[in-house]
């Protein structure tokens, strides 16, 4: 829908009721009146590209596949609205947000040597499972490769984490 109420029709190329079923999925998601067109644009694509197959519809119409297609991208957009509301907060809170002083500017600088200080004053057996949590490995694929158990891998996390809270930088880089 435009911002005027009148609901765009793209040109004639995707049914009037594709449209309509956006905008109707979209507000019961709880998007509001003046995201909707934006909301549109993103999934309209996607609908235009649908191609409805009644062989594998068991029966069932069009309106079923691609109300679940519309979900989809809907709960897309809505994660990463959440995600970006969520860095905004966290920026503002930390006091980086845009538009400060130029210290702010360094803030991404002064963390990184935060956290290599950090990192630096864990013991070796700290240092190698920061160093395998960072490469995105799971607490039981650290405990196989250190030959442990996983209990022993969860209480140097809890250690490695008490280290950057006190250091002042918990929670940093989470999305």
């Amino acid at each position: 829908m435009k911002g005027n109420g009148h609901v765009n029709d793209y040109g004639g190329l995707v049914e009037p009721w594709k449209v309509a079923l956006v905008a109707a999925r979209a507000r019961r998601f709880g998007f509001r009146g003046h995201e909707l067109e934006d909301v549109q644009q993103e999934i309209i694509t996607d609908v235009a590209a649908f191609r409805f197959d009644p062989a594998r519809a068991n029966g069932g119409g069009e309106a079923t596949p691609l109300t679940r297609l519309i979900d989809n991208r809907l709960r897309t957009l809505r994660r990463a609205a959440l995600r970006e509301r969520g860095r905004i907060e966290r920026l503002g809170r930390d006091g980086g947000a845009p538009g400060g002083d130029v210290g702010g500017d360094l803030d991404p600088l002064h963390n990184r040597m935060d956290v290599r200080a950090v990192v630096a004053g864990l013991s070796p057996e700290e240092q190698t499972v920061c160093l395998a949590l960072g490469e995105g490995r799971s607490v039981h694929e650290i405990a196989q490769a250190l030959g442990c158990g996983w209990h022993t891998v969860c209480r140097t996390v809890a250690a490695v984490r008490r280290r950057f809270r006190a250091a002042g930088l918990d929670g940093l880089g989470r999305t």
